[in-house]
């Protein structure tokens, strides 16, 4: 979901993807009541609506500088005489700064030039009056290289999950930060978009150094704005995910029961219709279909084209090979942008709802991606995706990051493309060896698992009908990079697909 970040992407658009901030420990000038004080080790940028001291007006009352209580002096000015306004008792009985779409506030110079990991904190909202058809506006950019906010190195915070500019209520996002210097920071929109800019009203911002070491702190942290300015948790619309390792994983004695649920209490019964344990020397024809199709439903994704011959079964697995070098079926489909690379995709023939999906995998070790998904619900109106996971094993920083995604990208009642997602940092090189991994879907609730763990949790909202599994490896170099040459081909390993079906609700 786009609520606290720019997250992943749509098959055929583009990724976008949170980026990060390092640790090390700040002297941090606080008020004296401990109850209203946030964490202190690692604050870089705190700024506070409600702290009357910190924001300097101007004549006509308006903020001309809002004061960094952090102690670091990354002190926010308004551009020229584009000022926001106070409103004194907008939230919870505190003031908060309003911005009407036409003003920014910003810091030039970074927060931090070393590439590392962080946290942002953002309490914000849109009453009705500020409600208009402007969408993906900005409450917190930062800029530490050339290009759009949502392109590494930088990043951002968004206002709303589904980029809407509908009313919303006080709610606390946050984002975690991996691998990204912490630039010049803007608040209430982005660098050179002004379209963009915020229509809603900034209470709270802090900015870590470092990666929280627990949820347990993450919760401390969420709890003290939350408590503060009556403010739901954005995590309850994008969920929870994953901070650390997995801890004690069970052992899978079971291989006819989820390796999360060795004791079945989830009386799950394995649908063999779907399952496959890849013991044959080919697909099952009536059970797979290889792309590209005939006619070709969808061709890969540019400019790797899916290549019948890059998917194999031997050893007991299916392969999926991403390869460099030029082929005739290249050259016949040139004109429309696929050159130099193929890949491969299959998909189940039949769909399948909720459930209980496992698979035990090693993703590809370059940068091209290695993929276990849902999407296709073959109706119209309905179109909605999974990504159990989407890896890049050997792209440059992301080679422990295990991404999970839910995307909208049209329904009866939702028209614009959004996004769900979550990111869990293994302690290990996720193509380095097999894992298992695991997903559970119900009418209320979706669950990710590693190795029998769960590493992230959300609501259902959107994704209640069939849809077909695929496994597939593409081609997202404006997200993983280019694959290094040395690196291909690169094949990604699947030692079996699992679904189970839990008793009727």
């Amino acid at each position: 979901m786009l609520i606290a970040a720019m997250v992943a992407h749509s098959r055929n658009r583009g990724r976008w993807s949170p980026l990060p901030l390092a640790a090390f420990v700040v002297a941090l000038c606080v008020p004296a009541s401990a109850a209203d004080t946030p964490i202190p080790d690692g604050l870089v940028f705190w700024i506070d609506a409600s702290r009357q001291d910190s924001l300097r007006r101007n004549d006509a009352g308006n903020v001309v500088q809002w004061s960094d209580l952090s102690g670091h002096g990354h002190h926010l000015h308004a551009e020229g005489d584009r000022c926001p306004m106070v409103v004194e008792d907008g939230m919870n009985g505190r003031p908060v700064v309003r911005f009407s779409g036409t003003q920014k506030m910003a810091i030039r110079g970074r927060v931090r030039e070393a590439t590392g990991g962080g946290v942002a904190l953002v309490v914000w909202q849109r009453v009705a009056k500020q409600a208009s058809d402007v969408g993906w506006q900005r409450v917190l950019a930062s800029m530490a290289g050339p290009g759009s906010d949502i392109e590494r190195p930088n990043f951002c915070v968004v206002a709303d999950r589904n980029g809407s500019g509908a009313a919303v209520d006080p709610v606390v996002y946050d984002l975690e930060i991996t691998d990204a210097p912490i630039g010049s920071l803007i608040v209430g929109g982005n660098d050179g978009n002004d379209w963009q800019c915020l229509r809603g009203d900034v209470a709270e911002i802090l900015i870590y150094d470092r990666m929280f070491l627990s949820e347990g702190e993450m919760q401390q942290a969420m709890g003290y704005l939350q408590a503060k300015w009556k403010a739901k948790s954005g995590r309850d619309e994008r969920g929870w995910t994953r901070i650390g390792g997995l801890g004690p994983v069970p052992d899978h004695v079971r291989q006819d029961r989820p390796l999360s649920d060795q004791d079945n209490k989830g009386g799950w019964t394995l649908d063999s219709r779907l399952s496959d344990e890849f013991d044959g020397t080919e697909l099952a024809p009536d059970r797979w279909k290889i792309y590209p199709t005939d006619p070709p439903e969808w061709k890969g994704r540019q400019p790797a084209l899916f290549d019948r011959a890059n998917v194999s079964v031997k050893d007991g697995m299916l392969h999926l090979v991403f390869r460099k070098g030029d082929t005739p079926e290249l050259r016949k489909y040139r004109h429309e942008g696929y050159a130099d690379y193929t890949s491969a995709l299959v998909r189940t023939r039949d769909r399948s709802g909720y459930g209980y999906y496992e698979a035990r995998c090693r993703p590809m070790n370059s940068a091209a991606s290695s993929a276990f998904w849902l999407i296709g619900t073959g109706l119209p109106e309905h179109d909605v995706e999974i990504d159990i996971f989407e890896i890049g094993g050997n792209a440059v920083g992301h080679d422990r990051k295990y991404n999970m995604n839910t995307h909208v990208m049209r329904t009866p009642t939702e028209k614009r493309h959004w996004s769900v997602g979550g990111v869990w940092n293994a302690p290990w090189r996720l193509a380095d060896a097999f894992h298992v991994y695991g997903f559970e879907w119900n009418a209320d609730e979706m669950t990710w698992y590693v190795d029998g763990v769960a590493v992230r949790r959300m609501k259902n909202t959107n994704w209640h009908l069939p849809l077909n599994i695929l496994f597939d490896s593409e081609s997202m170099f404006s997200w993983l990079g280019i694959p290094k040459d040395e690196d291909l081909p690169s094949t990604f390993s699947i030692d079996y697909l699992r679904v189970w079906r839990g008793p009727p609700r």
